[in-house]
């Protein structure tokens, strides 16, 4: 069957719409949409009314005469002539044959009716479909400040002329828009779909986490039964025909929004168990299309207890993350896992005969349920010095227990790191979450190559980047050297972005290293690699950050810095280095030989975050001593003392971290004496097979999984400080 291409993405100013819209969908989407076969379309919603019922309305009706739809008009002056037209016929088939359905769905002209459109980035339009079904019912709520929205909204249809239908990508990119802001405003939806409509034919869009397909157009007035079945089966007073997952519930206040919520999945002894949504938290939604489709539901159970409901999509031939907190358990510092529910749809079950698509443009997702314990907010809400280099520093000691179970992360970020409950002791400080990308390590072979498809971009290490432009054989896998890096990346950016005491600190010249760390990777790796080489960057980013970080993380920053500094440098000489395979035809970790020692780069990371907590806690016994014993919340919780407080030493590592170099292939296999020593890794027989062929797409926040946390504000450059402070606070530190 065909498939519809996007146009590679341009960045012009002031484009087109369905240019803008087209270029974000082909990032969206993947290379190519698959066209469904005839087929499909007539073999949908065939139990939604009887054939009987179907030729009793076209002869009652009035709607249906002489071979065609009377309303519609033969040639009509533009496509908004239809809208109308088209409006009053679909109301009719509701109205006839829907009887239920009819007081719950309204087909109405958006534009007529103060459509909530959403922007379209770069331009001064908004995202509107033509004709919108309004619909209410228990997955529906009125958008606030409107009586029409994407919130409300069952189905959309677009009108054209016939002549107007051409243009496959231009209609797909305005479809999959609609699709896309009513799966941000309706978290339970597993598919959408909608219609293109002309005076003489309809084509259908389906999309889903899999992506989008589409039929080819056919004659509404020839095929008549076929395009009521559409009518009914997209305007269905039943919210699973819809689309929607029905596990998921809301009870609608008279005012139209939803006031309770509930989630029913299986619990921990395998019986029914039915959470109840916590209304002031609102679900957490990745808001792209293929890929993952992540939702969070913050639950609480009938004790009152609070858990974290996440609702994904995997796909064939991906580790379970489930599998993956089934080995965690137990490990501190890493979420906990009470129950999951695996296979509870699969999108191949949405598309029809998906052996008939052509090949490559469809890969099959399963959707999987997991309740986790609920923890803090993401470290990004952390409120005072020592509770971010607390969170940090457990963090990364939850990374080293998982890399025991021969678990690699592979998405370190900001909103993978929880914050602890207060009081937390040592260890749940800080809470790594999100296995759902993680992988097993071990025996290198060719589809656990790292990617830069996969993982948070702004918190990428180099040499993850640099895989978008090596060849395959040249990628060696993803290790925890990588995630050790992103750790510094996490670090620095909560240095550059936020004061001392979590508010947002004033934008300075080192927001440009963040743009462009967020940037396509041949952008993103030379400015990381200036950030971390730079002999001046280390002052820089001292004099720039808030006082209150200075006694606690200067020499943290500057030492931590030089350690990712010096494993960047071993890896790159290491990178070309001529490799075979190995007898048994796996390909050996090219840096297999700075991996075999784990303990010793955890013990150095967490001896550094060590000295940084206890510099930290020196620096408030003075303060506490002269400051109230209840700040207010607007006082940082630490903040430069008022008395001079003598900090540690800002002086560089005394040693390379690689005083002799060895070359030898040997894979890492770490002692099993305790607690903190690491399994040996699995043999290639034990490794779970991994899929290479398709990217792990997740958020237009970042190209890969999520780009920038939604939280964050747009970034300006400021003028850059004198050479003179900088050589001051050079000297200072290095003296």
């Amino acid at each position: 069957m065909k498939a519809t291409t996007f146009a590679a993405y341009s960045t012009e100013e002031d484009r087109d719409p369905a240019e803008v819209l087209g270029d974000h969908l082909s990032q969206d989407l993947g290379d190519n949409t698959p066209m469904a076969d005839k087929a499909w379309a007539h073999s949908l919603y065939l139990k939604v009314t009887t054939p009987e019922d179907i030729e009793k309305f076209m002869k009652a009706s009035g709607e249906y005469k002489n071979g065609r739809w009377a309303g519609i008009p033969q040639a009509p002056s533009s496509a908004a002539a239809l809208r109308q037209p088209f409006c009053k016929l679909v109301n009719s088939i509701l109205g006839h044959l829907a009887s239920g359905a009819a007081a719950l769905r309204m087909a109405l002209n958006a534009r007529l009716n103060r459509f909530e459109g959403q922007p379209i980035e770069g331009t001064q339009h908004r995202c509107s479909p033509d004709i919108v079904v309004k619909a209410s019912g228990p997955s529906f709520s009125l958008p606030k400040g409107s009586s029409l929205g994407f919130s409300n909204a069952a189905t959309c249809f677009d009108t054209k002329l016939d002549e107007e239908t051409e243009d496959h990508s231009g209609h797909l990119a305005y479809h999959a828009a609609y699709a896309k802001h009513m799966f941000a405003h309706q978290p339970n939806r597993m598919f959408v779909r909608s219609l293109l409509m002309t005076e003489n034919r309809a084509c259908l869009f389906h999309f889903d986490r899999s992506g989008a397909q589409y039929t080819p157009l056919f004659n509404i007035h020839d095929e008549p039964a076929t395009f009521i079945r559409l009518i009914l089966g997209l305007c269905s007073a039943d919210e699973r025909t819809l689309g929607f997952d029905d596990t998921v519930q809301w009870s609608v206040a008279a005012n139209g929004s939803k006031a309770e919520g509930t989630v029913r999945t299986i619990g921990p002894g395998g019986a029914t168990v039915t959470y109840l949504m916590v209304m002031d938290e609102a679900p957490f939604t990745r808001n792209n299309l293929r890929g993952r489709g992540t939702t969070c539901w913050a639950v609480k159970d009938a004790k009152g207890n609070r858990f974290i409901i996440k609702d994904y999509w995997i796909s064939e031939g991906q580790d379970a993350e489930f599998k993956m907190l089934e080995e965690a358990k137990g490990l501190l510092g890493v979420c906990q896992m009470v129950s999951y529910e695996e296979n509870r749809m699969q999108t191949k079950d949405f598309r029809g005969n998906v052996e008939k698509l052509e090949q490559g443009t469809f890969h099959n997702r399963t959707s999987t349920r997991i309740v986790m314990k609920s923890y803090g907010p993401s470290i990004e809400n952390f409120s005072s010095v020592m509770q971010v280099l607390a969170a940090l520093r457990d963090a990364i000691a939850a990374h080293r227990l998982l890399l025991s179970k021969n678990i690699i992360h592979r998405d370190i970020s900001p909103n993978n790191i929880l914050l602890g409950e207060d009081g937390a002791e040592e260890g749940i400080r800080g809470i790594l979450i999100d296995l759902d990308v993680a992988t097993k390590c071990g025996v290198f072979a060719p589809q656990d190559r790292a990617d830069h498809k996969i993982g948070t971009r702004l918190f990428q290490s180099l040499m993850v980047l640099k895989t978008s432009s090596l060849k395959p054989h040249d990628v060696s896998a993803h290790d925890y050297l990588d995630d050790l890096e992103a750790f510094f990346w996490v670090f620095s950016y909560l240095l550059i972005v936020y004061k001392a005491d979590g508010t947002r600190a004033p934008e300075s010249f080192l927001h440009k290293y963040l743009e462009s760390w967020d940037d396509e990777p041949a952008q993103a790796s030379p400015e990381k690699f200036t950030f971390l080489y730079r002999s001046m960057i280390g002052a820089e980013v001292i004099q720039i950050m808030d006082e209150g970080w200075r006694c606690a993380c200067a020499d943290l920053f500057i030492k931590f810095r030089k350690y990712m500094r010096e494993i960047a440098d071993r890896k790159d000489e290491l990178l070309y280095e001529l490799r075979g395979t190995e007898e048994n035809g796996a390909f050996p970790n090219r840096f297999s030989s700075i991996l075999e020692d784990p303990d010793k780069h955890y013990d150095h990371i967490l001896g550094l975050f060590d000295e940084a907590l206890k510099n930290a806690t020196e620096a408030v016994k003075p303060e506490s001593a002269s400051q109230p014993t209840s700040p207010t919340k607007s006082a940082p919780k630490f903040a430069r003392p008022h008395t001079p407080v003598k900090c540690g030493s800002l002086t560089p590592l005394s040693q390379s971290i690689f005083p002799s170099v060895s070359t030898r292939s040997t894979p890492v296999t770490p002692a099993s004496s305790n607690a903190s020593s690491f399994a040996a890794p699995p043999t290639p027989t034990q490794r779970p097979k991994r899929r290479c062929q398709e990217a792990e797409l997740e958020d237009p926040y970042i190209e890969v999984k999520r780009k920038c946390p939604p939280s964050r504000r747009p970034l300006r450059t400021v003028v850059e400080p004198s050479l003179y402070v900088l050589k001051s606070l050079y000297q200072y530190c290095f003296k």
